[in-house]
């Protein structure tokens, strides 16, 4: 019994110890595809990370980003004298929260919003699909700053705050100075609406300069009544979800909070929902992103045949390959392959700042071959691909960009964002009263273009 316990223990061992060899190999997998997302614990509580860990970790962002990212040219960026710049600031930063911070913000000299260091906690929370939060969706509307969500069960919605009520303190301090305060300080990114993104996640999960687990909120009700509130964050579960329905008759619905790469194998069953509907509207409102494949088979359901659309960047100029080359992740060129049973009625697509990466690929390639009318807000301006989260030493982890698109009609949406063919802004009064000017709007759309097809089919009767 002992003697095959051994046995046991000497073929998982070397058999281990044979696929560490493997991966360790630049030429099996040049791209470090393999060897992300295994392990890379956060360190227990209250362990600090020694000197050589935090030498470790700094010498592995700047290295992989030198050697792996998309643009040789780094973006115009002095990689080596930002690494210079950064060095004395990361290793004296106060707490290990904070360096992990100074990381994050070394990277995001580059201006890229995939581009992005996180902390050890931070890393824990993604890979258990959880987030650190008070459950509050703002934007800054019209001067003000505006509750657009809560979230389910999250302490925002236990303290009674409601779509519409505006934040009128934080932390004591004028709601508007402190947005504009922490606008000031989050790191250089995509776009201006990327930085926003950053503010908001600064309002629910915290500061990693000052961590916290409570904020206390001074709120004006929809009654125009004040309340102040100590909310504690908390952890929540991440949900993606994928609903189709049709609004009535005519009119069908397809709402996604991601691109996740599980929601992949609902899509069928979701079109299914919507196929005899006379115009389709997609909401992408909100949806930060995802696979790209997800994105490709949602867009597969609205052709027919095959319908390029783009092609991928790589700094190699070739595919991301696994072994020598011999497993490709997909060629370059981007393309659409309709299926059996395509939906072919118009389609609106709804689009506002927080829709990015995968939402706005969607989104700007169906406007780019005529497909969907796009209505809403500019998005993001987020659209280069990653193909994980690289271990950092430490419990950290590192994104960076590996892919850029080239889209069919040359139109570049990083840094810009999709323009919306009809503008649809959020206000306060729609919020208090509950309504959807966004999906009204794209409703009215859609039945405009039922209409001018009718009358183009009279036209050619006549």
């Amino acid at each position: 019994m002992q003697k095959m316990t051994i046995q046991l223990w000497l073929k998982r061992s070397l058999s281990l110890a044979l696929i560490q060899l493997l991966l360790a190999c630049a030429a099996i997998d040049p791209n470090h595809i393999l060897t992300r997302g295994f392990g890379n614990n956060a360190p227990a509580a209250g362990v600090a990370l020694d000197s050589d860990t935090k030498q470790r970790a700094y010498d592995f962002v700047w290295n992989r980003v030198n050697e792996a990212y998309v643009d040789p040219n780094l973006n115009g960026v002095d990689w080596k004298r930002v690494g210079e710049e950064y060095q004395p600031r990361i290793f004296s930063a106060p707490s290990d929260e904070a360096f992990w911070k100074s990381l994050d913000n070394m990277v995001g000299e580059l201006g890229d919003a995939h581009t992005r260091v996180l902390s050890a906690k931070q890393y824990a929370y993604f890979k258990e699909k959880a987030a650190y939060t008070i459950g509050l969706g703002v934007a800054e509307l019209q001067g003000e700053l505006i509750v657009t969500g809560v979230a389910k069960d999250s302490p925002a919605e236990k303290a009674g705050i409601t779509k519409g009520n505006r934040l009128l303190k934080i932390e004591g301090v004028d709601a508007n100075e402190w947005w504009r305060f922490q606008l000031s300080k989050v790191r250089k990114n995509s776009s201006e609406r990327a930085q926003a993104k950053s503010v908001k996640r600064i309002l629910n999960s915290g500061d990693l300069d000052a961590p916290s687990d409570n904020i206390a909120l001074q709120v004006e009700r929809n009654d125009r009544s004040t309340m102040d509130v100590v909310l504690q964050r908390t952890q929540l579960p991440v949900s993606d979800s994928l609903n189709g329905k049709m609004l009535d008759e005519q009119i069908g619905y397809i709402r996604m909070s991601s691109f996740d790469a599980s929601l992949g194998k609902q899509i069928e069953a979701n079109y299914d929902k919507v196929r005899a509907a006379k115009g389709l509207i997609i909401d992408l409102r909100g949806n930060g992103g995802g696979s790209l494949g997800v994105s490709l088979a949602m867009m597969n359901q609205l052709v027919q045949g095959t319908v390029p659309i783009g092609k991928r960047i790589t700094r190699s100029g070739k595919p991301p390959a696994l072994f020598f080359g011999l497993i490709s992740t997909g060629k370059l060129e981007l393309e659409l392959r309709g299926v059996k049973n395509p939906y072919l009625g118009p389609v609106v697509v709804l689009v506002d700042g927080d829709s990015a990466s995968a939402s706005e690929f969607l989104a700007s390639s169906l406007q780019a071959i005529g497909r969907a009318k796009v209505l809403g807000e500019t998005s993001c301006g987020c659209l280069l691909g990653y193909m994980g989260y690289a271990n950092v030493p430490g419990g950290g982890a590192l994104a960076y960009s590996e892919i850029d698109f080239a889209p069919v009609n040359g139109k570049r949406i990083e840094r810009v964002g999709v323009i919306p063919d009809q503008q649809v802004s959020l206000n306060k009064m729609d919020l208090r009263a509950n309504k959807d000017a966004g999906l009204e709007a794209a409703i009215q759309t859609l039945k405009n273009m039922q209409q001018d097809s009718i009358v183009k089919l009279a036209s050619a009767i006549e």
